[in-house]
């Protein structure tokens, strides 16, 4: 079954010559991105992993794809009650290291901003407004680019690093 702009055709009922014309031109575009992607391995100095890696792979991938994979429903169910588990238990320790409400959503970016960097905006207000006796005060490492601090994974592992390392000084941090 194949669907274009929506609409669902069936091979057996799609005239040859027009198979043949889009089986060409499918044939023909792979080549092309197959020859850019080919020169940007190479200009990256990739292509001996491609080769050796990736090429040989090509075809378990592709079989995988086909036939999919087999899970072990109670293994995944059972690693998912492990890390619902870590999260709660470090959700917990952040919340009393840093005396959190558990109003204080950790999924919200404006509440991780508050926390982190003890900075707060006003739906009206332009501006962020320090928040003082509250979050960590830290500085924002990189900005957005509507200009709000940033709480991608790069700023939360650096601040994960530095809160890891004042625990650790503090004899705080189990190892």
């Amino acid at each position: 079954m194949l669907t274009v702009e929506g609409k669902k055709f069936d091979w057996k009922n799609i005239p040859l010559n027009f198979c043949v014309e889009g089986n060409a031109k499918d044939t023909y575009g792979t080549a092309r991105v197959y020859h850019k992607l080919l020169q940007e391995l190479e200009e990256r100095k990739l292509g001996k992993l491609y080769e050796r890696l990736i090429a040989p792979l090509t075809m378990a991938f592709r079989d995988m794809e086909y036939e999919g994979l087999l899970i072990d429903q109670d293994k995944l169910e059972e690693l998912g009650a492990q890390l619902d588990s870590r999260i709660e238990k470090a959700e917990r320790a952040l919340r009393d290291a840093a005396d959190l409400d558990d109003e204080i959503n950790l999924n919200s970016t404006k509440d991780l901003i508050k926390i982190i960097f003890s900075l707060e905006k006003k739906d009206k207000e332009k501006e962020y407004t320090v928040i003082e006796d509250f979050g960590l005060g830290l500085y924002p490492f990189h900005f957005t680019k509507k200009g709000a601090p940033s709480t991608n994974e790069e700023t939360l592992v650096k601040v994960g690093q530095l809160v890891g390392d004042e625990f650790t000084s503090r004899g705080l941090k189990d190892e």
